[in-house]
């Protein structure tokens, strides 16, 4: 008992070292003015299947910006009132035409088409169920661009809001896929990455055509990778920002089968793109779940001594795992609080994704199969 308490004591406090260096970087949005260029204009990009929920809060956000862009709507095959939605909002919609000779389809070719039929200069790429908070978000993300010279590509991961209890299921989810990027991380030891975020992202024409934009990622089922790794490739630069307050979404609202589904969709892909000590690291801070429950179980036989220390590992690991959790959404506290579920429920889906990756080569996604 005595040696499984030190055991589980230093494997905690490793974990939690851990867990302070896995997400010590910040890369937020920002807040200065941009400069006014009367010249410049900026079409935003929206690839929609059967979105006519989802559009609305969107749409609205868009019209509430300080300033009018042109706005696209590019329908994916779509069986509900997404396009007469979109139109009601004065979007212009095209149906997105799939290539027959290699059957590429989906968000990517949206994407490419949607790009196509764009009049501006700057293209924002932006998911239906992202919202812009503020009536100066999307001028703060031009002002972010500006910042590299209007050149390369912007990505941006939004923050996260749930309103239903499963919604919470996505946390180690969401916190991972920022983690994942290796920026946030002093751990990672390349300085320029070639991954993006895929919800937001903002890159100006020339760029776009000189890479073939989202052409890459035809056979990607996570096309910000593809395109990040494009504009690596043409040595342009590539920045990933957190949402925090100007950009959210809301993930998975049709219910917990959604969730499973998108999740499995590509999480174990994601996984292979992260640097090693990154992974180690965030390995080793989610096993501090089970090392502090554990000792918090042990507590209640062990000595008084042991009682202090072990509920101090947990409560210190809760709180930590908290705060993380909050810079990418707002998430159940109670399943915050009780993490160890959040980490069974996190490694049944990998466990899936990652046999649907490397063992089915397959995953299904909005009544489709995507081959990987």
């Amino acid at each position: 008992m005595k040696i499984l308490q030190h055991i589980g004591t230093c494997l905690s406090i490793f974990s939690m070292v851990c867990g302070a260096l896995i997400y010590n970087r910040r890369n937020q949005l920002s807040s200065a003015h941009r400069s006014i260029n009367s010249n410049e204009g900026l079409t935003i990009i929206i690839p929609a299947r059967n979105e006519a929920q989802r559009l609305p809060r969107l749409l609205q956000s868009i019209k509430q910006q300080q300033k009018t862009y042109e706005i696209i709507v590019m329908d994916d095959g779509s069986s509900d009132d997404t396009r007469s939605v979109a139109r009601s909002y004065g979007a212009s919609v095209y149906t997105t035409k799939t290539h027959i000779d290699n059957g590429w389809h989906g968000k990517s070719l949206a994407c490419f088409q949607g790009a196509q039929q764009a009049k501006f200069d700057l293209f924002l790429f932006v998911d239906a169920d992202v919202v812009f908070r503020y009536p100066n978000s999307i001028n703060t993300i031009l002002a972010s661009y500006e910042k590299q010279q209007n050149r390369g590509l912007l990505s941006i991961q939004p923050y996260h809001q749930t309103y239903r209890f499963y919604e919470s299921f996505s946390a180690i989810f969401n916190l991972l896929t920022v983690v994942g990027m290796n920026c946030f991380s002093t751990l990672s030891r390349h300085k320029h990455m070639n991954l993006a975020f895929g919800p937001v992202t903002l890159m100006n024409r020339r760029d776009y055509f000189q890479t073939q934009g989202h052409r890459n990622a035809q056979n990607s089922i996570i096309e910000g990778f593809a395109l990040g790794q494009a504009f690596q490739d043409a040595k342009l630069p590539v920045t990933l920002f957190e949402g925090s307050d100007d950009v959210q979404f809301r993930m998975y609202e049709e219910g917990m089968t959604s969730l499973i589904q998108g999740w499995t969709k590509h999480f174990s892909v994601g996984a292979n793109q992260t640097e090693a000590p990154v992974m180690f690291a965030v390995v080793m801070w989610l096993v501090g779940s089970l090392t502090t429950s554990g000792l918090l179980i042990l507590s209640f036989i062990g000595k008084p001594i042991y009682k202090y220390v072990s509920r101090l590992a947990y409560l210190i690991y809760t709180l930590q795992f908290i705060a993380l959790h909050r810079r990418v959404g707002t998430f159940s506290m109670i399943l915050l609080t009780f993490h160890p579920i959040l980490l069974f429920f996190f490694i049944i889906i990998f466990i899936n994704s990652w046999r649907n990756t490397h063992v089915v080569k397959s995953v299904k996604w909005k009544g489709r199969t995507y081959h990987i």
